[in-house]
């Protein structure tokens, strides 16, 4: 996974890549982004003295919705 997170007029301040834990499971996934961005919105706060404002994700391929796959 990447993430970045942005100012205001959209420049970079923060970059971080992690794993996506997908030998684990979709449970594992699902837990391993919701740690992400915690985290994220954890560094935004303390670096930066207000936490994120908003969220993107983006999946690779078709997603699969009835079967919760990608």
């Amino acid at each position: 996974m990447k993430a970045a997170l942005a100012g205001p007029g959209g420049e970079v301040l923060h970059r971080a890549r992690r794993a996506t834990g997908r030998a684990q499971g979709p449970d594992a996934v699902v837990a391993g982004i919701l740690d992400f961005a915690a985290e994220l919105r954890a560094y935004g706060a303390e670096r930066f003295g207000t936490p994120a404002s908003a969220a993107g994700v983006a999946v690779p391929g078709i997603v699969d919705e009835a079967h919760g796959v990608a």
